[in-house]
């Protein structure tokens, strides 16, 4: 594949992501963090569907349980089920750029640790 072919994907993908105005954050990885953002808003109808199909399959009877339950589930299962937290990230990361996926392979643990954070906050309202 071509540098100008890679160029045009990085391009794409940028395109795809909704726009969101942030205001100042004093943390590291706050820029990064916004592309995280962008990228999670795009995909938030596909991580539910994925969490939705996961949890009920896991979880007898996981949408008639109370939402504190139903809260502790997916915070367990996000946290302690591997197959489903790889998944879950790597719905987000198959939309990095180049550059992103460099930043990311440089601090993947702790990205890691904030996109299970955010995708949690996320989904334990939508579910």
């Amino acid at each position: 594949m071509e540098n100008q072919d890679l160029s045009t994907r990085d391009e794409q993908i940028v395109l795809l992501r909704p726009e969101i105005i942030f205001t100042d954050i004093p943390q590291p990885l706050a820029d990064f963090q916004a592309v995280l953002r962008q990228i999670l808003k795009l995909q938030n109808p596909i991580l539910i569907k994925i969490a939705s199909g996961f949890l009920a399959h896991k979880y007898k009877g996981f949408f008639n349980r109370d939402e504190s339950i139903k809260k502790e589930l997916l915070l367990q299962s996000l946290k302690k089920d591997i197959p489903f937290k790889k998944m879950m990230i790597g719905s987000i990361i198959g939309l990095f750029t180049e550059v992103e996926i460099e930043i990311y392979l440089q601090q993947e643990q702790e990205i890691n640790k904030r996109l299970v954070a955010f995708i949690y906050k996320r989904l334990s309202t939508q579910l």
